[in-house]
């Protein structure tokens, strides 16, 4: 058997388990016994110490690796609308750029405002007009990147609606002063370090490209 198949499943739900089952059996253990002493007693004490250790472990290792929820039945038309203005070049760069997005990561839908006007909408995407709001804006303004993991927990998240109404995640992306993208997730937790890493690679290129093609 393919050790790697094997230990997929191994995850802080398994060691909490195998914590509580070890825990149940030494307690078995101890009221089965018709005669105790102290050797039997320090014995017991360790089996449970290292049961409840084992617990503690798997608690652990699920908080530092939270899983992505499932995936939400987004409401929204899948389409691909751009400003028919876009220079050739830059449209290329665009729309290669958002499909590898699309298709490569977690990401149900991309949008990409240049000076307040949204010059391409790709993927799961409302039909209204997407205006930025507060959240985008603080983006703008300190120029970082927010990564809203669950958006349950957000407030102001309306202002995301104009988007695609139920995303239960988004990255917003500064690329600069007037220009910005979110792509929004498929779930909650669902883009991962190499997600962010891929995608702001490709951001990087693109002041660059803008301004060589002079839209």
């Amino acid at each position: 058997m393919n050790i790697k198949l094997y230990f997929m499943g191994f995850n802080g739900k398994t060691v909490i388990i195998l914590g509580i089952v070890f825990f149940i059996f030494q307690l078995i253990n101890f009221i089965s016994i018709n005669e105790i002493n102290p050797e039997i007693e320090r014995a017991q004490v360790l089996a449970a110490l290292s049961s409840i250790s084992i617990i503690l472990i798997g608690l652990l290792f699920e908080r530092i690796d939270p899983k992505s929820g499932e995936k939400v039945l987004l409401k929204g038309d899948n389409k691909f609308i751009y400003e028919k203005e876009i220079p050739k070049e830059l449209l290329d760069e665009l729309a290669w750029g958002s499909q590898t997005i699309l298709t490569s990561t977690a990401a149900a839908s991309i949008l990409i405002n240049y000076k307040g006007k949204n010059i391409l909408k790709r993927g799961i995407i409302s039909p209204n007009d997407f205006s930025l709001g507060e959240i985008c804006k603080r983006s703008i303004k300190d120029m970082k990147m927010i990564s809203l993991v669950n958006t349950k927990f957000y407030p102001g998240k309306e202002e995301f609606d104009d988007f695609c109404p139920n995303l239960p995640s988004i990255l917003i992306y500064p690329v600069k002063k007037d220009l910005i993208i979110l792509i929004g997730g498929w779930s909650t937790r669902c883009f991962t370090k190499s997600d962010e890493k891929w995608i702001m690679n490709w951001i990087k290129k693109l002041p660059t490209i803008f301004e060589n093609c002079k839209y």
